[in-house]
């Protein structure tokens, strides 16, 4: 069974090391999530065999629909919070540092309306609400509008923000100095991809 685009359950040592944990799931997030909402949405190489994929016209939700998991996942895994809704707003804030900067009820509502409006709009309804799909200024992947509580998100930088945030979470879970947040992610890990 493949248990990453790469990986092979039967050609592995078990029990799985820790470094080997951290590569599985960035593995299964890059190859199975946001390469695929990154070559929907731009184009680019496939992984593993190079093979060149063109963007796909009208992709954008489909792009969302795949991306807005992640930041549930990374609440999650790092245990920033309790409950979906609170570990994918602590998520966000985790992929977008800079929303610090902005004042706490603004910050409140672009997440109210990120996880509700967006994540659970398209998940429960296959719809967004007060969302739309656009480019916003400064090259940033989200814009909001905190009057109109509207919105916009570029499908083809947030896959890109999103493998880069990826990026340097494995590369702070590598490093063995990092001791809480490696045993924040290995329970994570082990309660949600045990091999039995």
């Amino acid at each position: 069974m493949m248990i990453s685009w790469k990986d092979r359950d039967s050609d592995l040592d078990w029990p799985l090391s820790t470094e080997k944990k951290i590569d599985i799931f960035y593995q299964q997030t890059l190859g199975w999530q946001l390469h695929v909402a990154d070559l929907l949405s731009n184009g680019g190489e496939e992984l593993g065999n190079g093979r060149k994929v063109e963007s796909m016209n009208h992709s954008g939700f489909a792009v969302l629909q795949i991306c807005l998991s992640y930041f549930e996942t990374i609440g999650k895994c790092r245990a920033l919070a309790n409950g979906d809704g609170a570990n994918f707003r602590a998520g966000t804030q985790d992929v977008f540092p800079e929303l610090a900067k902005i004042p706490t009820i603004e910050r409140e509502s672009l997440l109210r309306v990120l996880y509700h409006d967006a994540r659970c709009g398209l998940y429960h309804n296959s719809r967004t609400r007060g969302v739309g799909l656009g480019q916003p200024p400064g090259g940033e992947a989200l814009a909001y509008d905190p009057k109109a509580q509207k919105l916009v998100i570029n499908p083809h930088r947030l896959p890109k923000v999103l493998k880069s945030h990826l990026e340097r979470y494995r590369t702070e879970l590598l490093d063995s100095k990092n001791v809480a947040e490696r045993q924040h992610f290995v329970k994570w890990f082990d309660k949600n991809f045990g091999h039995s």
